[in-house]
């Protein structure tokens, strides 16, 4: 009987040993994510800024809904607003026929209503600002695809301020030629001049620099997040993955680098994690994020949800259904999780570089959260059950769990 004892504790250990050694990089990264006390939640919604005047109404009415809710410790929803700082001075375009790029900021008056409704959710605490881009498209690779198409050309050219969302998807990549397929790279000293000057395009704007920037469409390279770094941005919000270019049919390609909460990058800024929706107007609905906001509070996770400004640009009722949707998030959060926290995405980054009480600190709490991560890494998983290895882990995870968290809880 004893031979076969340690005969199934050495395969234990060897096939234990074999997979650890197979996904230390993930392992390694998974253990030095933070793991979080209380449920959190974020709404981060892009494209805000450069673009019609009406968003300042509707701006105003998203944070007339954020400011009627408060977590236990009384703080407001906070909305991030991924702002687009400029787009194409239609009236120039026009009177140019459209030759050459002119470009419009949120500085010129004409654009004053959407600058000031941004400022005055800002002043109420619901509203915070991250960098999005100068424009949500490289203008000399739109200017050329515009050569070409007739509506590029109206668009550019437009009675009032066009959405940039209208643009075809691949030029919609702010960090890539995409005005052929497949994409290619943009001129390296181009892109780092650019990437600064939009840093710098956003303190004039709002009176202060940008510390979190969201790349458009999650395109971006080494040399713009270099330069981002060096004009003082602190956290990239990823959706775990970088993408980095388009394909032959103009669909984003993810790199192979995938990104945790709180992992520090070769320039010193931080990445968090934004992977949950709230898109009402393509079938989003806040039933979904729950299930979304569950599984991330399991995991010991922040939940960053993403509503783009698409979702409040149509007609009266498919605005006003989006902010009742954004209503029944916040109300379904607070009902299932009273401790949920409300808190902008620089706070979170704060909370996970200052080991304040949000995070935890005791070893055993961590490697219990630590299993339930990995149990989510679908190919670990059945690995882990095909050699056994699950057994000790299921053991570990038995005896590390904290109190209120029931140990038959499926991993």
């Amino acid at each position: 009987m004893m031979p076969v004892i340690v005969a199934v504790i050495l395969w234990l250990a060897i096939s234990g040993g074999l997979l650890a050694l197979a996904y230390r990089r993930t392992l390694s990264a998974v253990w030095r994510e933070p793991v979080l006390r209380a449920p959190v939640l974020i709404l981060e919604s892009d494209d805000w800024g450069y673009g019609p005047l009406m968003q300042a109404e509707r701006l105003d009415r998203i944070a007339e809904v954020l400011a009627g809710f408060r977590d236990a410790s009384g703080r407001q929803p906070v909305a991030t607003l991924g702002v687009v700082l400029a787009g194409p001075d239609t009236d120039r375009m026009r009177a140019d026929g459209c030759r050459t790029y002119h470009r419009l900021t949120l500085a010129d008056p004409r654009l004053a209503p959407v600058r000031e409704a941004i400022m005055r959710g800002r002043a109420r605490s619901v509203f915070a600002l991250q960098l999005h881009g100068m424009e949500h498209f490289w203008p000399t690779c739109l200017m050329r695809s515009a050569l070409v198409n007739k509506q590029l050309r109206q668009w550019l050219a437009s009675d009032t301020f066009p959405c940039t969302e209208d643009l075809p998807a691949p030029l919609q990549s702010r960090w890539v030629d995409a005005s052929k397929l497949p994409s290619t790279p943009l001129p390296a000293d181009e892109v780092a001049a650019a990437a600064s000057e939009e840093v710098h395009a956003f303190a004039t704007v709002f009176g202060v620099a940008p510390e979190v920037v969201v790349p458009a469409t999650f395109i971006w390279s080494d040399t713009v997040e270099s330069a981002w770094a060096r004009a003082g941005v602190r956290i990239v919000v990823t959706p775990g993955l970088r993408n980095e270019s388009r394909d032959a049919e103009g669909r984003v390609v993810a790199g192979e680098r995938t990104y945790f909460n709180a992992a520090t990058g070769p320039q010193g800024v931080s990445y968090v994690v934004r992977d949950c929706y709230l898109e009402p107007s393509l079938g989003h609905t806040h039933e979904r994020t729950i299930r979304a906001l569950r599984s991330k509070t399991r995991a010991g996770r922040p939940t960053l949800i993403e509503i783009h400004r698409l979702n409040f640009m149509g007609d009266e009722r498919s605005v006003q259904h989006a902010l009742d949707e954004v209503k029944r998030l916040l109300d379904a959060a607070r009902a299932d999780f009273p401790e949920v926290r409300f808190m902008s995405t620089v706070e979170l980054a704060g909370h996970c570089r200052g080991r304040s009480p949000l995070v935890e600190q005791r070893w055993s709490v961590r490697v219990h959260f630590l299993i339930r991560r990995l149990a989510e890494v679908s190919r670990l998983r059945k690995l882990a059950w095909a050699t056994g290895a699950a057994l000790p882990a299921l053991l570990a995870y038995i005896l590390t769990s904290p109190r209120g968290l029931s140990t038959a809880e499926s991993m």
